[in-house]
């Protein structure tokens, strides 16, 4: 048990061996190295150099590397020869050169090293030495060679490739061979040691290695030697071998090398083998006297089937039999040759006949002492190779198969060759083993025969080609006999074949006469020539001449056999009543002389019938197979229009007339295919013969049958080829049978729906006809009526291409577009312009039926454009002519063109915004379609979009075309091709300008959407188009719009502005002075319209003209808005003043029958003093006040006196005026009072003349309110209601509920009025009714106030009760229209403009009216509101209704939408107080009318939603925890913080992120809180609340139940319930004495109340304080009045 001595650590980087490592050098008794085969595997046992001499020479860095390689660990060693690797790469060379004499000890060792990746490396760092030192390597070459050398083919090929490397990057390669001779003896000593002398024992250290790895070693090193020693035999020149045969000698003498020939490694086996080829080839003196081992060890092997080493065996088996003599004499060729030979054979090669039968060739061309003896060993050489050749193996493979028939039929060939001269045997051979071989091909059905009836095909055109030779002739005569018997035994002895089919077999009889009929010509023999061998070409041509020859004798055997085979099979035919061969006969006379056959078949029934024709072959053979079902066939048809081409005139016409009587429907379609087909077709009789009835009567019925989906394949190809032309441009087929197939089609065109199946198809072949028949030869002969259905199908952009594709659709226009190209381009004007008419008809009422979708519009255009591109290819100089015909449209530009114009011009007018002091405007808005205002606007989108398309048909996204290129495309656009383009410029600048002026009015129209969707789209690309216009366009333009805006006025002069500030803006004063400039009359509206337009850029100075008094009325109206004008303000009052005084009557509008020009006056004053109270009020003085206001107050009442001719345009003028005036003075005198300002017009207007005008004006609306609702269009209104709906804001409630003193109907009118308002259809009269109704809301409250707190109330009840009829009515209508509708899945959009949206809309508003009132109301009153709806049982089906009307998006949460959606619900909408009505807006209405729901009447909800099943109860949970919650939790939060400091004792504290208030009331230093915590979805979930710190002896549960009862069960707010909670601890602590002891009313540790009273003084104390003041006073006195307690 002694310790361990401590035991120094070893330095790092201490290259100094060990004290017995130096020991060990000292005494010198490691053994020297001593040759490459002494080295072992053995962890580097091998001594170094002398330590200092390492010291001295390496760098330390090496030292330290190679102590890593010489370690056991692979992975160490594969780190330092990286380093080793990396430190040469940047060393330099000498510093590489120092580690030269070690390294070829390390190199030795690790290049056999048993890992892969360290010989990888080794090789690596070797390649890296060889780079640095380059010829310094030299030295230590020897010691190198060997390994370096063998291991080019290490099996590990990363390793091999990298030595192979650096052995290349060594030796150039010239003098690689010198390298080699250099270092032979070494080389060959090590490939001797290690292939004789080692063993997997010796080459590796068992210790260190496992059995297994050093097996495989030696299995490497034996692969690398052997394969080493190739590379040497086949490097070294032989005299260097025979130099080294010593060497070699004794490698090859070996008895261990001859025993690799049965090693079970193949490469070793495959690289043996390799050797003793290359030995053969170079040095063959090596193996004399070794014959037996080679015969042996080749022979021995034969039946090797590794596709290694079979190549090299067979390889090696040919040499041996061509250089070992004798080589019988060593084995028994009986026993062991030929038995393994057949064996291969007959298994096909064994999988390797593409290896083997190549040899096969020589081989038996090599066997003579055997083949020469016996003829038995021909017959079992072909029927072994032959039972190869149908090895399943060689059948499934194409190159097996072609490997082996090639074998067969070469040493078929070679052996009729070598023993022409007897020709029993050939014949015997022939007929024994190659017709048998040919009968077995023809009989079994396999896959593999065509590759030995095109050998068979080479043999018989060999045997033609030595035709010199009379034995090898008779040879092919015999053969060919033989052919035509086993053709006939195999078609007629079918009883001897179980599996026989005659179709088969005559198809494969005709594979092999094609494969005989196919010439293989010899390989031509390259030479060089020169220009001076003359003779050489004689030799060729006779050369040639001699082939050509051969070739004729060949075929005309070749047609002999054909011949008799055709005989063959029209005895069959007729013999067995069979058309299984009718198909195959045909095949053999059209690929052979078929001329000759019908010359034979005529001679041969001239031996029964000397007079026989041809004539008489169809008479006598085809007619009655053609007549007859068993035979009929379309090859018999063939046949017959084949002896067609031979026979005589009158005989052709007899062949066709019996084809025409034929009764078989299908059989007559074959004779007509065949008659269409070149060169018959070119025949005049057949053409003739093709316009007979009966034929016209076929395709006709093939055109029935392809309607009808009852046509093949065969049928369709017919009925194409039948509509083709001839030579002469006419089709082959009668006009009338065209004509009958056109309108059939057209049928179907025009009925496309109703025929599923076949309309693709039909439609496809209708665009083929049209590019038949509108040719340039027959132009309309046929009619336009094809051309016009296809035109009218490509029209239709809703084609559903299930039924017709795509494809065929592109046909279609393609077909119609080149129809019309080429017929404008031949026919004249006249004709053409009834073409263009026709087709723009077309698309008039494509475009009419349309439901104006954008995409139908695009569709629409391009088809435009197609039809202009069309026409310009043909006729580009007449474009603008047929633009003409197809744009400006009668249908369009007419009846909506001008119902669109008076509308906006009276929109214009009654809007104030035109002027018309001298022209009477009168419109005649009569009525037209709903769709004809959009029809209208979308046309205009159209004409533009036809105008900038382009008329090049290129790709618009190609974004690579250079800018010239571009440049030229835009010559290419239509508006630059056509003349006169700036007047459709105007044109759709007018179109556009209406368009705005309809949107900025019209807003509540039907298509709305559409024509404002259509005016962004026309706008955008009219702007693109104008910018890109050239200069003279532009000019052009200008000059247009100021002729046409002198001439038409207001809108013309409106395009103007449009166009320079909008689309091309330029600067407007300048435009103005331009359009103004040259214009002499003074009194005309041009200059003011002009001057309207451009007000906001203009000033007094820009004004040149001169105008009257109304036009300087007008002129200020425009220019209000500029600075110190006091001075015209003065000079045009003074003009108004005149015209007042002429006459005051007609002035203040006392009499309606006043003329236009006067009236007009009137109300230009009107507009004026409207827009000065509005802007220039400071301007005003007294006496101008006076002057508008007193007569405001008599126009006011004359309107209502006149207010039946409110249809009239000036009254509409007049009173949308004078509401203009009251409304801005009414806005400015609030305006006065808000800012304080103290002015005698306030008390003026509020106390004297505002009623008055008041009166009037309600009372004209609340007549206008009664005639409007009934008036079944109005459009035309529009304009008036919606500048009378400007006087609802300023309506006063407290004048309408001022019953005393007053001329105003009772409120209850207007309100009844503003309900039936509310159903009305046209949405800007329900909005009248709506305001109406908030304007209502402050009074309708005061009275039910007045009711509730005096305990009176109404008659009827509260005021919801005037709503309960309109209200059930809507419902009424709503719930039926949503009865389809699940609730929380199903969401219903309504469309604006229908009845739907009329009660939608006004059940949500007559809802918003009363939750309006709700929300105004006082707590109490809410609480009576909730109660009557809960009674009524409205609110619930109001909640269902809300919820099947919300948005899809709403109730399935979409996340992107979610953040705008919340707007829906966080603020009224907007534009419901503006007069635009759309689905949007219903849907805004019902989000936020959800919202207010809960946030008026929360427990009305929270009681509907508790009532719900689980599954709509998510719903509703989710849509108000997403939407709803957080504003009303925020409103909550925020009211208990606005409200927190009112109360005396109570602070409130909130935490908004915990949704929590905190509550705490204080009193005497005694504190009590009371926590509230909202849920996340409030107010549907119920407030969690809490109570802290409670008074001892008060009542917190009753005050808790308060709480909750005024919270959760009477719609209050959470801070009325703190109210109501503080009020009563307020109570109960008012009035309460305090203790008179602690001087405190609650105890501060108790918190009990003062109860214990003296009966004496009536004092009270605590019960606490009384017990500690007799404890501490030793008293049980009052502590007061000292009595007894």
């Amino acid at each position: 048990m002694g310790g361990k001595h401590k035991i120094a650590n070893r330095t790092k980087n201490n290259a100094r061996p060990s004290n017995s490592g130096r020991s060990a050098e000292l005494l010198g008794t490691l053994p020297q190295f001593a040759g490459f085969s002494a080295v072992k595997d053995n962890n580097f046992g091998f001594p170094l150099t002398n330590t200092d001499e390492l010291e001295a020479c390496l760098d330390p860095n090496v030292q330290v590397i190679l102590k890593k390689i010489t370690k056991k660990d692979c992975t160490t060693k594969l780190k330092g020869l990286q380093e080793l690797a990396a430190f040469i790469i940047e060393s330099d060379q000498e510093t590489v050169k120092s580690i030269l004499p070690i390294w070829p000890r390390f190199y030795n060792i690790l290049a056999t090293d048993i890992d892969n990746r360290v010989r990888e490396a080794t090789h690596n760092v070797h390649h890296q030495i060889v780079l640095k030192v380059k010829r310094n390597i030299a030295p230590y070459l020897k010691q190198l060679m060997a390994p370096w050398f063998t291991s080019q083919y290490d099996t590990y090929p990363p390793a091999a490739s990298t030595a192979q490397q650096a052995f290349k990057d060594a030796f150039p390669p010239n003098k690689i061979q010198e390298a080699i001779i250099f270092c032979q003896e070494e080389i060959l000593n090590y490939l001797g040691d290690n292939l004789l002398v080692q063993t997997a024992q010796t080459l590796s250290n068992l210790k260190h290695v496992s059995t297994e790895e050093a097996e495989a070693k030696y299995e490497r090193v034996l692969i690398s030697c052997l394969q080493g020693y190739y590379l040497y035999l086949e490097q070294v020149s032989t005299d260097q071998i025979i130099d080294a045969s010593e060497l070699n000698d004794r490698i090859i003498s070996n008895s261990k090398f001859w025993k690799f020939s049965k090693s079970k490694v193949a490469h070793i086996k495959a690289s043996f083998f390799k050797i003793i080829s290359i030995l053969f080839q170079k040095a063959p003196i090596l193996l004399d006297n070794k014959g037996s081992h080679v015969t042996g060890s080749v022979i021995g092997n034969l039946e090797e089937q590794d596709p290694i080493v079979l190549p090299v065996i067979w390889e090696v088996l040919l040499l041996t039999i061509s250089n070992v003599k004798n080589w019988w004499n060593f084995i028994s060729i009986e026993k062991l040759f030929l038995p393994k030979l057949w064996k291969i054979l007959k298994q096909g090669g064994q999988g390797n006949a593409s290896l083997i039968c190549p040899s096969l060739l020589p081989l038996i061309s090599h066997l003579y002492p055997i083949s020469d003896k016996d003829n038995q060993f021909y017959n079992q050489f072909f029927e072994n190779l032959w039972l190869g050749f149908k090895q399943k193996s060689t059948i499934s493979s194409r190159s097996e198969s072609v490997a082996v028939a090639t074998a067969y039929i070469e040493c078929f060939q070679y052996i009729i060759l070598k023993r022409q001269s007897d020709l029993s045997f050939c014949k015997t051979l022939i007929r024994t083993q190659l017709i048998c071989s040919i009968e077995w091909c023809i009989i079994e059905d396999q896959t593999n025969y065509k590759t030995f009836f095109n050998q068979i095909s080479s043999l018989a055109q060999h045997w033609t080609r030595n035709s010199n030779s009379v034995d090898l002739e008779a040879c092919l005569e015999f053969f060919l006999e033989c052919v035509q018997d086993v053709f006939r035994a195999t078609l007629f002895n079918f009883k001897e074949y179980p599996c026989h089919n005659v179709g088969k077999v005559a198809e494969k009889q005709l594979d092999l006469l094609q494969s005989l009929k196919c010439i293989h010509r010899p390989k031509k023999q390259l030479k060089v020539k020169f220009s001076c061998e003359a003779d050489g070409d004689v030799d060729t041509k006779h050369e040639h001449a001699v082939i050509a020859s051969e070739d004729k004798k060949y075929n005309d055997r070749l047609n002999n056999l054909v011949f008799k085979i055709c005989d063959d099979y029209f005895e069959y035919i007729s013999e067995k009543k069979s058309q299984d061969l009718i198909e195959h006969l045909y095949s053999l006379v059209i690929d052979f002389d078929k001329k000759s056959f019908f010359w034979q078949l005529n001679e041969k029934m001239k031996q029964k019938n000397a007079d026989s024709k041809l004539i008489d072959i169809h008479t006598n053979v085809l007619q009655e197979w053609l007549i007859q079902p068993e035979w009929c066939s379309k090859h018999v048809v063939s046949l017959i229009f084949l002896l067609y081409e031979f026979v005589e005139k009158d005989d052709k016409k007899i062949i066709l007339n019996t084809v025409l009587k034929v009764t078989s429907q299908q059989c007559l379609c074959w004779c007509i295919t065949e008659a269409l087909a070149h060169p018959h077709n070119k025949d005049p009789f057949i053409k003739e013969w093709l316009k007979s009835d009966r034929i016209s009567k076929c395709i006709i019925s093939i055109t029935d049958k392809i309607i009808e989906d009852d046509c093949s394949p065969e049928l369709s190809t017919l009925f194409k080829l039948a509509l083709t032309e001839n030579a002469q441009g006419e089709l082959y087929i009668d006009n009338s049978t065209i004509s009958d197939i056109v309108l059939k089609l057209i049928s179907v065109l025009e009925e496309y729906p109703n025929y599923l199946v076949t309309a693709d198809t039909c439609t496809s072949l209708a665009a083929y006809i049209s590019a038949i028949i509108y040719t340039e030869n027959l132009l309309l002969t046929y009619g336009d009526e094809l051309l016009l259905a296809l035109f009218k199908l490509s029209c239709k952009s809703d084609i559903d291409h299930e039924i017709i594709s795509q494809e065929t659709m592109y046909e279609v226009t393609t077909a119609w577009q080149d129809s019309v190209t080429l017929l404008t381009k031949n026919m004249d004007k006249e004709k053409n312009l009834g073409l263009i008419y026709k087709l723009a008809n077309i698309i008039k009422d494509e475009f009419m039926k349309s439901d104006l979708d954008e995409d139908k519009i695009n569709y629409t255009i391009q088809v435009y454009v197609n039809i202009l591109r069309a026409i310009h290819r043909s006729l580009p100089l007449h474009l603008t002519e047929f633009l003409d015909i197809l744009v400006e449209k009668t249908f369009v530009n007419c009846l909506e063109g001008i119902y669109a114009q008076n509308l906006c011009i009276l929109a214009e007018y009654i809007s104030g915004n035109l002027s018309s002091p001298y022209k009477e405007i009168n419109p005649n808005t009569s009525s037209i379609e709903k769709n004809g205002m959009a029809r209208y606007f979308a046309w205009i989108y159209l004409k533009i979009g036809i105008l900038a398309s382009d008329l090049k048909d290129v790709n618009e996204d190609d974004d690579d075309l250079d800018e010239e290129l571009r440049d030229d495309e835009k010559s290419t656009i239509i508006l630059n091709v056509i003349d006169q383009p700036h007047d459709h410029i105007s044109q759709l600048l007018h179109d556009l300008t209406v368009e705005q002026t309809y949107l900025e009015t019209f807003k509540n129209t039907f298509y709305f959407d559409k024509i404002f969707h259509y005016h962004l789209l026309t706008e955008i690309k009219l702007k693109s188009t104008l910018e890109n216009a050239d200069d003279l366009l532009k000019s052009n333009l200008r000059s247009a719009l100021k002729t046409k805006s002198l001439k038409c006025g207001w809108h013309w002069a409106k395009a103007v502005y449009i166009l320079y500030s909008e689309m091309l803006p330029t600067d407007p004063v300048s435009v103005y002075k331009e359009f103004v400039q040259d214009v002499t009359e003074t009194n005309g509206t041009y200059i003011q319209h002009l001057t309207k337009l451009f007000s906001k850029h203009l000033t007094y100075d820009d004004i040149e003209n001169k105008f009257d008094a109304i036009g300087n009325i007008i002129t200020l109206r425009s220019l209000l808005h500029c600075r110190d004008i006091d001075v015209q303000i003065a000079e045009v009052f003074m003009q108004m003043e005149k015209i007042r005084s002429k006459n005051v009557p007609q002035f203040l509008y006392n009499y309606n029958n006043i003329n236009w020009q006067e009236c007009q006056e009137i109300i230009e004053i009107i507009r004026l003093c409207a827009g000065m109270m509005k802007t220039q009020f400071e301007s005003l003085g007294q006496r101008h006040w006076d002057f508008a206001i007193l007569s405001l107050v008599s126009w006011a009442s004359n309107c209502f006196k006149f207010r039946a001719s409110y249809e009239t345009h000036q009254y509409q003028a007049m009173l949308s005026a004078v509401i203009d005036l009251y409304v801005n003075t009414d806005n400015r005198i609030k305006l006065l009072k808000e800012k304080g300002i103290r002015s005698n017009y306030i008390d003026e207007w509020n106390d004297v003349l505002m009623e008055n005008i008041h009166c009037d004006l309600l009372q004209t609306w609340l007549y206008l309110s009664d005639q409007l609702r009934v008036k079944e269009d109005v459009v035309k209104y529009l304009p008036f209601i919606q500048e009378v709906s400007k006087l609802l804001p300023n309506i006063k409630c407290d004048k309408i509920f001022n019953l005393s003193g007053s001329t105003l109907p009772k409120w209850t009118k207007f309100l009844k009025q503003s309900c039936t308002l509310l159903i009305t259809r046209q949405p800007n009269l329900q909005l009248w009714g709506y305001k109406m109704l908030q304007n209502l809301v402050p009074g309708l409250i005061k009275l039910d106030t007045e009711a509730v707190n005096t305990n009176r109330p109404h008659q009827n009840g509260l005021i919801f009760e005037q709503f309960k009829e309109k209200l059930n009515e809507t419902h009424e209508i709503v719930k039926h229209m949503f009865m389809k509708f699940k609730l929380g899945e199903d969401s219903c959009k309504v469309e604006s403009m229908t009845d739907s949206y009329t009660y939608t809309l006004a059940y949500l508003l007559l809802w918003d009216i009363l939750l309006t009132l709700c929300h105004n109301a006082n707590t109490e009153l809410r609480f009576q509101y909730a109660d009557w709806l809960r009674n009524e049982n409205l609110l619930k089906l109001f909640l269902d209704n809300l919820f099947k009307l919300m948005p899809a998006e709403v109730l399935h949460y979409s996340e992107g939408k979610s953040k705008c959606l919340k707007d829906y619900f966080l603020q009224k909408p907007e534009d419901i107080e503006k007069d635009i009505c759309d689905s949007v807006k219903i849907e805004k209405l019902v989000c936020w009318l959800y919202s207010a729901t809960l946030a008026q009447l929360p427990a009305v909800v929270r009681q509907w939603w508790t009532s719900l099943d689980s599954k709509l109860a998510q719903v509703v949970e989710k849509v108000t925890q997403m939407y709803v919650s957080p504003r009303l939790i925020t409103r909550e939060l925020n009211d208990v913080m606005s409200y927190q400091h009112k109360c005396k004792n109570m602070v409130v504290k909130v935490f908004p992120s915990s949704r929590e208030i905190a509550a705490v009331y204080t009193i005497d230093e005694a504190e009590v809180e009371l926590l509230i915590v909202l849920p996340p979805n409030y107010p549907l979930g119920a407030l969690y609340v809490e109570l802290r710190n409670q008074f001892g002896g008060t009542s917190h549960k009753q005050w808790m139940l308060q709480f909750k009862k005024c919270v959760i069960h009477q719609n209050g707010r959470i801070w009325d319930g703190l109210s109501l909670w503080n009020s009563n601890l307020d109570k109960k602590f008012d009035g309460v004495e305090e203790c008179y002891i602690c001087f405190a009313v609650l105890h501060p540790g108790t918190y009990q109340l003062p109860k214990l009273s003296c009966q004496t003084c009536r004092k009270k104390f605590h019960s606490a304080c009384l017990y500690k003041w007799f404890r501490t006073s030793y008293k049980s006195s009052c502590p007061i009045c000292r009595n007894l307690f």
